[in-house]
């Protein structure tokens, strides 16, 4: 007979077990089903082994087969396994991972089922207590708000486990029909852990401390929890486990709490305001991303000249570190795709049309240098390079101001085109019809052609325009840079198209635990973490523009300087006489770049081949001296190689000096050498472009405020420790292939003659804009620009002005705008509360029935609609005192900005501002003696003799002990950020790749470092 093996116990619950008895019958019928095809199957291979057979053949002969006896088993004969003997349970095959999985969906979707029913009924209390209560901040935080009549025979008690932020305890908590058990914990000052039945609420005041925790710092779930535990255990009480004698582990029942409750009732808030404001799309943006970038359009646009006027610079960048394994987590769950999230399927559409306009175009695909040099540009990557991620990575848009406008979830693929395409065809509906958009991207140039040749969002071509990030733009040949480069070309401001990567490094803590959750908890956090960092930056939206006014002013100064110096300068260069001008200056900038747009790509490549070939033929020069010191066989090898090998020089020569140009090249020793010293200098800027990459964190502290850490501060030095001789290595053969030539053509004046001798400390201080990246060596020019400092200096102050001029038209304008929004937000909240008020009224006069509208559209479970509008007008005076309170916090820096940085005809727009600041401040009168406030600057003095605690240590002191006392656990960190704050490409940028960027930079803008930006 056949054994039974009966499945040993499950840890199932009782309702799991009493759900699997009641449809026993039918799990049995599917059972049978699947091993009955399993046994036909079997089956037929048997008769068919049985038709094969045959008696002649060898091979079937029964003495060949290797076949036992098995004997047939009897269930009693088995004997029983001693009590001390465990197997493991029978692994599950395909048909039981199949109910599982389908088992598991469709408990997911009865959770989702409750959870939604509860947040329906949940919300309207939830607004309603966090008024009353001014959220869950005074008093009356943990009383009794219930309104229950039901009799004591129809209420019942249940242990639920309340934890609060000063205690937890197990409490027996009154529940009814006539209340959702949600909703009776919220009436208490809590929120359950679960939809049915809940065993577990968190207080909302512990929420909302988490919540600004994890904000700010980030602490994970588990973590938080286990600090919660020890600091409540001895100060209240253990919650023990049931039948056990251990605490409870509370971080799944507090994740669900935070995530399916907390962070969904505050977005839900967050669209009835839009709701009930009727907002359209462009006032949601200046809301929740950029007030200066989408406020109203200033009234005096036509003050400001055409290339400027109402333009709105935003950046794009993608970031592969952010990361999603497939295997991580249950994703069961649909995907739900947050506000700032672009949907999945505009990236798909998008991307069908592109093929559909490939198809019906066939442009030829033609190489593009820049994008060749950005690894994620042309992504020809398969599933095999993600190992195992399905979301592999995140594409951002973020305004000038480094508020984050749309994010976009890469799928398993690279950085797509179909991405930003999308991302900046959405932004076209988020602002006015006709207004000028300029996008800042590290491969800027290599969109512009794609789109252009593509005929992509051709109605909207006039008005878009494309620049290169600023610290990007050096990797990319200098024909690029005339046309993309923010610097070099009219319209940019001093904006350094750099934010996101700014951003990146401001979500770099979620990366890691973001890898191994569900993907929609992922997307969820990335959400929330960007909308507390779009808020504090509109918090500070009017300091970040009285800070870029004044880094500009600063720049204006020092342009000046210089162009006042070299006014006083004789011009040897003018004929009829005269010092430098400004008007020269001009004409010379003018000229390099017609210079440089007559040379082509191809002849850039073989004078790259050149170098090549000098630094093979001193290798083979070097080898002929070892002739003497060889045996005679060991000669005739080493002539033989030295021939071979110089006859193949010999064919690359001539294939390089087809043209004229370059014959007489190779036929001037002068020509040789100049190629010679430009390829030394090609190998500086590679060490420059790793240096100003690990610098960044350093820079970025000092001109935007992000603060960098001792740690950081000690592993940026440590590295820049480490590559220092390679760098000392690299300067050297600078200087002696520079010795070479001077001391050959003496007479001979070369454009790095100020820089000469080169040291490491005025390496270093070359920002990548300096005068020292010049090609005139490249070009072999003898024009004043390739040749003459002063010029060069003179170029740079030239441009720098102009960039000035436009920052100053840009931030006037986004102060405006900001303005503007401030005035319309703040009236429009204050005609909402109007017109609620009226519709109050007249629902108690009675006299006319009133209309639906809007708001009655709004789904209030069981709340009348008199109650419903008293809810909202209070939920909406909560929120013109917030907004008049950022309003106040601006209201110092917008009077200060709007003297000093708004043309004369829109001095009279600041009333209305000044009208409601006078309006805000009557009403919320600050006590004086509030503001008198301690002597902190006494404090600060007292503390900073011995209280400092390394977080502000100066970074002369760490760069001094760089090489000395830093520990060895973080010096493989600054590599890490560097590699991350250059994003792909800056790290490998090779030689060859320097030796076309080498360009004259110093004519860019004035002396700032790489990463730009206004105050950069």
């Amino acid at each position: 007979m056949a054994i039974k093996v009966g499945r040993g116990k499950t840890n199932e619950t009782r309702t799991q077990r009493i759900r699997r008895e009641r449809h026993a019958d039918r799990i049995a019928q599917m059972s049978h089903r699947f091993y009955g095809r399993q046994w036909a199957n079997q089956a037929v291979h048997a008769q068919n082994d049985r038709q094969r057979y045959d008696p002649n053949d060898v091979n079937n002969n029964i003495l060949n087969q290797d076949d036992s006896f098995i004997p047939t088993i009897i269930l009693e004969d088995i004997p029983e396994d001693p009590e001390w003997i465990t197997l493991p349970d029978e692994s599950d095959d395909d048909f039981d991972e199949a109910v599982y999985t389908h088992r598991r969906k469709w408990q997911q979707m009865a959770r989702d089922c409750d959870w939604e029913k509860l947040l329906g009924r949940l919300h309207p209390h939830y607004v309603h207590l966090k008024i009353r209560t001014n959220n869950w901040s005074n008093v009356n935080t943990y009383a009794d708000h219930t309104n229950c009549k039901c009799p004591p025979h129809l209420q019942t008690r249940r242990p639920v486990d309340l934890v609060d932020i000063n205690a937890q305890y197990r409490a027996s908590v009154v529940f009814c029909k006539c209340t959702e058990d949600g909703v009776r914990l919220l009436q208490t000052g809590f929120l359950p852990a679960s939809a049915l039945t809940p065993q577990t609420a968190f207080s909302l005041p512990l929420m909302i401390f988490h919540n600004s925790l994890w904000n700010n710092c980030h602490i994970g779930v588990q973590p938080f929890t286990r600090s919660l535990k020890e600091w409540l255990e001895p100060r209240s009480e253990r919650l023990w486990v049931r039948k056990k004698k251990h605490g409870r582990d509370l971080r799944k029942p507090f994740s669900a709490a935070i995530d399916d409750l907390f962070r969904t009732l505050k977005k839900m808030s967050k669209e009835m305001t839009f709701k009930v404001l009727r907002l359209d799309a462009q006032e949601i943006q200046a809301l929740e991303g950029c007030a200066g970038c989408f406020g109203p359009q200033p009234p005096n646009a036509q003050d400001y000249p055409s290339n400027m006027r109402n333009k709105a610079i935003l950046c794009l960048d993608a970031n592969f570190q952010h990361r999603h394994h497939s295997k991580a987590g249950n994703n069961d769950r649909p995907i739900d795709t947050p506000r700032i999230f672009i949907p999945p399927s505009k990236f798909t559409e998008m991307k069908a049309a592109i093929q559909a306009k490939e198809i019906a175009m066939t442009s030829p695909g033609q190489a593009d240098r820049c994008a060749d040099s950005h690894k994620a540009a042309d992504d020809k990557r398969n599933e095999s390079t993600w190992k195992g991620c399905d979301d592999t990575g995140l594409m951002g848009l973020c305004c000038r101001h480094d508020a984050a406008i749309y994010m976009g979830n890469i799928f398993k693929s690279g950085e797509q085109r179909c991405l930003p395409v999308t991302m900046i065809n959405e932004l076209l509906t988020q602002c006015e019809a006709d207004r000028p958009i300029g996008i800042l991207y590290d491969i800027g140039c290599s969109l512009d052609k794609y789109m252009g040749a593509r005929e992509l969002l051709a109605e909207h071509r006039p008005r878009l325009s494309f620049g290169t990030s600023v610290f990007h733009a050096y990797v990319h040949n200098w024909v690029c840079q005339l046309q993309y480069h923010p610097r070099l070309n009219d319209g940019w401001g001093l904006s350094d198209g750099e934010g996101l990567e700014r951003l990146w490094s401001y979500l770099s803590p979620l990366v890691s635990n973001l890898r191994y959750s569900t993907r929609n908890h992922r997307l969820a956090a990335i959400a929330h973490r960007l909308e507390y960092h779009n808020l504090k930056g509109q918090q500070g939206l009017a300091a970040w523009l009285k800070r870029k006014f004044n880094t500009a002013v600063k720049r204006r100064d020092e342009a000046r300087w210089v162009l006042t110096d070299l006014s006083d300068v004789r011009n040897p260069h003018a004929g009829s006489g005269g010092n430098y001008s400004t008007r020269f200056f001009r004409e010379q900038w003018e000229a390099q770049r017609k210079f440089h747009e007559d040379h082509t790509e191809a002849e850039e490549e073989r004078r790259s081949k050149l170098v090549s070939y000098y630094q093979q033929e001193v290798v083979v020069e070097l080898l002929r001296a070892e002739i003497f010191l060889a045996t005679e066989q060991e000669v005739l090898d080493l002539l033989d190689s030295i021939t071979q090998h110089s006859a193949k020089l010999r064919r690359q020569l001539d294939e390089l000096t087809r043209e004229p140009d370059l014959q007489r090249v190779v036929n001037d020793e002068e020509a040789k050498l100049l190629l010679m010293l430009w390829d030394a200098k090609a190998q500086l800027f590679v060490q420059a472009v790793q240096y100003q990459a690990e610098q960044r964190p350093i820079t970025d502290s000092r001109t935007i405020g992000a603060r960098t850490g001792t740690v950081l501060k000690e592993s940026v030095f440590k590295a820049q420790q480490t590559r220092k001789p390679a760098v000392k290595k690299v300067i050297d053969s600078f200087n002696r292939c520079y010795s070479n030539f001077i001391t050959k053509y003496p007479d001979q004046t070369l454009s790095d003659a100020a820089d000469y001798p080169l040291t490491y400390e005025k390496f270093i201080e070359f920002p990548m804009d300096h005068r020292f990246w010049n090609d005139g060596l490249y070009y072999h020019s003898k024009a004043p620009w390739a040749i003459d400092a002063n010029v060069r200096a003179g170029i740079t102050a030239t441009l720098t002005l102009s960039r000035v001029q436009e920052e100053f038209q840009l931030l006037a304008q986004e102060l405006c705008r900001a303005v503007g929004w401030g005035v319309a937000y703040y009236n429009r909240l204050s005609e909402t509360m109007s017109y609620l008020n009226e519709r109050i009224v007249a629902l108690d006069r009675g006299e006319v029935a009133l209309q639906p509208d809007h708001i009655d559209a709004l789904a209030f479970a069981k709340f009348p609609k008199r109650q419903m509008y008293k809810l909202l007008l209070r939920e909406l005076r909560v929120q013109l005192a917030s907004h008049g309170t950022l309003m106040d916090e601006w209201s110092g820096d917008v009077e200060w900005l709007w003297k000093r940085c708004q043309p004369l005809g829109n001095r009279g727009f600041i009333s209305e501002w000044n009208e409601i600041i006078q309006k805000i401040n009557d009403d919320s009168p600050v006590n004086p003696a509030s503001l008198d406030g301690v002597d902190e600057e006494f404090e600060e003095t007292i503390l900073d003799v011995d209280q400092n605690n390394g977080e502000d240590v100066e970074d002369e002191l760490i760069r001094s002990l760089a090489g000395v006392d830093i520990d060895n656990d973080s010096q493989n960190a600054a590599t890490t950020q560097a590699s991350h704050n250059v994003n792909h490409n800056l790290s490998n940028t090779g030689t060859s790749l320097a030796r076309r960027n080498i360009n004259n930079n110093s004519q860019n803008v004035g002396p700032q470092p790489a990463t730009g930006g206004a105050s950069a």
